[in-house]
């Protein structure tokens, strides 16, 4: 009698959080997660010239709520981690067109996520 497989389970899916967020001194290029924040106050942060971070769901939703976030501030364009200037650890990111304008919304990746604030 052939045994039944058990059905694989997936993991279960974590909605994306928004978080306050700071760049690591030194070269890494790692991105650090602070306060989790509500997507009012990620407007706010970003319209300030500060920096936000999209962490722990998948990479579309991720980049997805990054890209809404960013789209309230203004006219905006993605950018992927170039290594070789920002650092191994840097975050693919979204800004203001207006490179005058300061800050980042940054999104974690399967590979690259965010470093915890201590």
């Amino acid at each position: 009698m052939a045994r039944k497989k058990k059905p694989k389970s997936r993991p279960l899916e974590v909605p994306p959080k928004i978080h306050e967020a700071e760049l690591a001194s030194g070269p890494s290029g790692a991105v650090l997660r602070g306060a989790e924040i509500d997507p009012a106050a990620a407007v706010v942060r970003r319209l300030a010239g500060e920096n936000v971070v999209v962490c722990g769901g998948s990479l579309e939703e991720n980049r997805k709520l990054a890209q809404t976030i960013e789209a309230a501030v203004g006219p905006y364009e993605r950018q992927v981690p170039r290594d070789e200037l920002a650092g191994p650890l840097a975050l693919p990111h979204f800004q203001q067109v207006d490179r005058s304008f300061g800050g980042h919304c940054f999104y974690e990746t399967e590979n690259r996520k965010a470093r915890i604030k201590r």
